[in-house]
C-alpha cells in the first residue's frame, strides 16, 4: 500500500533538470512548444538545449493529487535563473496547461542548508518550521544532504545525473514506507 508524504521536497539542478543553472545556462530562453502548448525543452541564449527529467511531472503531479504540499530547495547561486526555468516549462495538470513553478507551493534557494530550505518552505505554508511535525521527503542529487534524515526528512538520493528521479524510485519510496 502507498503511504504518500505530506511534503515533498526537490532540489533543482540535477534533480529537477540536468545541467547547474547558475553556470551552464545563459537567458533568455526560448521555450520549445509542443503542439499541446506543453513546454519541455527551452533553448538558451548560446543554442543550449535544457528539457526536465522526464518523470519529473508525473512525480510532482501525483504528489500534489495525493495531498502533498511542493518545495523546491536549491541552493543555486542564480535563483532568477531557476524561477526564469519554472515558469517557461509548462506541462499539463487537472486539464490545464501551467508552469512547472505553479505546482511548487514553496520555493527557497540559496548557499545554506536543505534543512533550513524545506524549514522556511514549511513556514510559509503551514507558519511553522518544525520538520518533525510532518510527513517529508527530499529528491536531491547531493548524498551530503543526507544530513535531512537526522530531522525526520526521508532522503531519496538521485543517483543517476543521465536520467534523473525515475517513477520507478519515486514508486519504491511511496510503497516502502508503509
Amino acid at each position: 500500500m502507498a503511504v504518500y508524504p505530506e511534503v515533498g521536497a526537490f532540489d533543482l539542478d540535477y534533480t529537477v533538470w540536468p545541467c547547474y543553472c547558475d553556470t551552464h545556462l545563459a537567458p533568455p530562453f526560448t521555450p520549445v512548444k509542443k503542439a499541446n502548448g506543453e513546454v519541455h525543452t527551452v533553448v538558451d541564449a548560446r543554442g543550449f538545449e535544457l528539457s526536465f527529467y522526464d518523470d519529473i511531472p508525473r512525480i510532482i503531479t501525483d504528489l500534489k493529487e495525493h495531498g502533498a504540499k511542493i518545495i523546491s530547495a536549491s541552493r543555486t547561486w542564480a535563483p532568477e535563473i531557476a524561477k526564469e526555468l519554472l515558469n517557461e516549462f509548462k506541462v499539463k495538470y487537472n486539464g490545464k496547461l501551467v508552469t512547472l513553478g505553479e505546482l511548487f507551493d514553496a520555493t527557497e534557494w540559496g548557499e545554506r542548508s536543505k534543512v533550513g530550505h524545506i524549514g522556511d518552505g514549511l513556514k510559509k505554508i503551514y507558519g511553522n518550521d518544525n520538520l518533525r511535525k510532518y510527513k517529508i521527503c527530499l529528491f536531491d542529487d547531493e548524498s551530503r544532504n543526507k544530513d535531512v534524515e537526522k530531522f525526520g526528512v526521508k532522503f531519496i538520493y538521485v543517483r543517476d545525473p543521465e536520467k534523473g528521479p525515475s517513477w520507478k524510485l519515486y514508486q519504491d519510496y511511496i510503497n516502502n514506507e508503509a
